[in-house]
């Protein structure tokens, strides 16, 4: 079937009209207003826009399928969302777009709507942050002359107040009035000219743009005349025509337009085929994404980490492709939602108890398995709080998911549970106290991988930079602190501040061994776990003064040698800091491998 083709002021039209929606299988609206700036620019230019897919659903079908309405009013914080189309108001025969959806809403939300992000360092919470803005064309940036950022064109969103803002170098106008001027273009030169009269007669424009303007009108007339034959004359929307009613199909021809560029990721279109066959999904997923990343100090999950989550608690096959979102295991997604969603925070409150938060959770499939536990029924019994927190550690320090990572969620969910169940659906735990020791024997991974700590592991793990991984050997080693009470911060035991090339010199240590001592400052054995408020009263203190210092009685100056591992007889002075660094190596040594094997 060959190409068809109307111009953007058709395709607005009948976007305001509600003949066209988008299907549930799109994503949200994500372009910048940067983005459209540079989509107007290539319209002016006459560039290629691209093509687009346009399905025709007509009759009782379209009552099958979820759609969405474009967004007209955008605001970054409180409606990014398309609204759901419902069902009464859907005419007869509708157009659902399958490939140009942030094209067009672009075009929509330009010509037809406002685009409200926040002002540069507002707060978020600032009502005042978001000024609505109108898409605008400045008349007296000379394309010919001047191109700016790739840019000849300089179009722009203004709130009311910027637009009226005029000199000798901008003159805005807004650009959905070209729309109003009708198809006739005889019609619309008559416009143009009264739009000049309007300027030269307003009181309120100074004289020297009044001057500029009538000096620059034939170009300015070019570019409003330019304006009008791109977005109401031109047949500018070519699109492919699809007919096909059934959304299994519809679904494999949006993956294959979609897969084969950088339109959308894989994830996007997984996500795509869940909300396609789930009403509610998509608000369902997003919100709930919003309260488990709020939660703590703020984690970073994503809609890859859901959908993982909803194929293994639903005993699901976990490979990461379309045919495991099949529509038999979308409606058992679906009727499984709120305990998904229940075992989730539990092992997300797990996390923040722990001391974890978007920067040190390394992997977010190590979370999968313990949320898992909880759908199954498994306790939250302190022995299982101490077998997760470890599980959790070991994957991690493993990086057991990198790679693979469909097929050791699969082990690990094989190991968990009892395999004398016939039917999945029946699968249950093993022990319904989380037991490591258990997982560490059954658990089969692929290739290589394993969940056993070996001897050169450790010694890898000594020498660790401040980090992540530092983090999660500490709070293994820290087990009685408070993690989810108090903000602990990894402390330099000698301080970062004192290992400069100049106070290396001051304290006299031999310029040979300065790149070696500021290579050792940052691992493991100079770390020690800090509350935050302590960590901050020690700062830039030399370890053996802040020592002396802070625990003057010598009791409480030897138990925190022991609950920090520090070496005991050996100097604390920065002058001894390789003596101090190696025997305080020996001793972490002892412990995590008590800790880890």
């Amino acid at each position: 079937m060959s190409y068809e083709s109307k111009s953007i002021k058709e395709i607005v039209e009948m976007i305001g009209r509600n003949e066209m929606y988008l299907p549930a299988i799109q994503r949200k609206f994500v372009w910048t207003p940067a983005q459209i700036e540079n989509l107007f620019d290539s319209i002016m230019r006459g560039y290629p826009i691209g093509t687009f897919l346009f399905w025709f659903i007509t009759g009782e079908r379209k009552n099958d399928y979820t759609f969405y309405k474009f967004i007209q009013d955008y605001h970054e914080r409180d409606k990014c969302l398309n609204d759901i189309a419902p069902k009464p108001e859907l005419k007869d025969k509708i157009i659902g777009i399958l490939d140009g959806q942030q094209r067009l809403s672009s075009m929509y939300l330009a010509l037809q709507g406002t685009y409200a992000y926040k002002k540069p360092y507002a707060r978020w919470n600032n009502d005042n942050a978001f000024p609505k803005r109108k898409f605008y064309l400045n008349l007296l940036k000379n394309p010919i002359e001047e191109e700016t950022d790739g840019y000849i064109y300089e179009f722009s969103f203004l709130t009311d107040d910027e637009a009226k803002f005029v000199d000798k170098k901008h003159l805005w106008f807004l650009i959905r009035e070209v729309l109003t001027w009708g198809t006739d273009k005889r019609k619309a030169i008559v416009k143009i000219d009264e739009y000049k009269n309007n300027l030269l007669n307003n009181n309120e424009l100074p004289e020297n743009v009044k001057s500029i303007v009538k000096e620059e009108w034939d170009r300015i007339k070019i570019d409003l005349e330019t304006v009008y034959e791109r977005l109401v004359k031109e047949p500018l929307i070519s699109y492919y025509k699809i007919e096909e009613q059934e959304l299994d199909n519809i679904l494999d021809i949006f993956v294959r337009v979609n897969s084969g560029g950088t339109i959308l990721s894989k994830s996007d279109l997984l996500f795509s085929t869940i909300v396609a066959n789930w009403e509610e999904g998509r608000q369902e997923i997003e919100a709930f994404l919003q309260s488990i990343n709020k939660k703590g100090d703020g984690f970073w999950f994503d809609n890859d980490f859901i959908m993982r989550c909803c194929l293994v608690l639903t005993d699901c096959p976990v490979l990461f492709k379309v045919k495991s979102f099949k529509k038999e295991n979308i409606m058992k997604i679906n009727e499984n939602w709120e305990k998904i969603k229940s075992s989730i925070s539990k092992a997300v409150d797990l996390l923040v108890e722990f001391g974890f938060n978007g920067e040190n959770l390394t992997s977010q499939n190590a979370v999968i398995p313990v949320a898992y536990h909880f759908i199954k029924g498994g306790d939250g019994s302190e022995e299982s709080k101490r077998n997760i927190r470890k599980y959790i550690i070991y994957t991690l320090l493993k990086q057991v998911f990198g790679g693979q990572g469909d097929s050791v969620l699969s082990s690990i969910r094989e190991a968990l549970r009892n395999k004398s169940e016939e039917k999945q659906d029946n699968y249950k735990l093993k022990s319904k106290t989380f037991s490591f020791d258990l997982l560490l024997k059954d658990t089969k991974l692929p290739g290589t991988k394993s969940l056993k700590v070996t001897d050169d592991d450790i010694e890898e793990i000594l020498e660790y930079k401040k980090g992540p991984y530092t983090f999660m050997v500490l709070s293994l080693l820290y087990p009685n602190l408070r993690f989810g009470q108090v903000k602990f911060h990894q402390d330099h035991i000698h301080p970062a501040s004192l290992f400069t090339d100049s106070k290396l010199k001051k304290f006299g240590i031999p310029e040979e061994k300065w790149k070696r001592w500021q290579e050792l400052k940052d691992r493991l054995p100079n770390i020690q776990l800090m509350e935050g408020t302590e960590n901050e009263s020690k700062n830039k203190t030399p370890f053996h003064e802040w020592l002396n210092n802070t625990y003057p009685d010598k009791d409480q100056r030897d138990k925190f040698i022991k609950d920090n591992y520090i070496p005991e007889n050996v100097s604390f002075d920065f002058k001894d800091f390789e003596v101090f660094f190696e025997k305080r190596k020996e001793i972490l040594r002892k412990e995590i491998r008590k800790a880890l094997k």
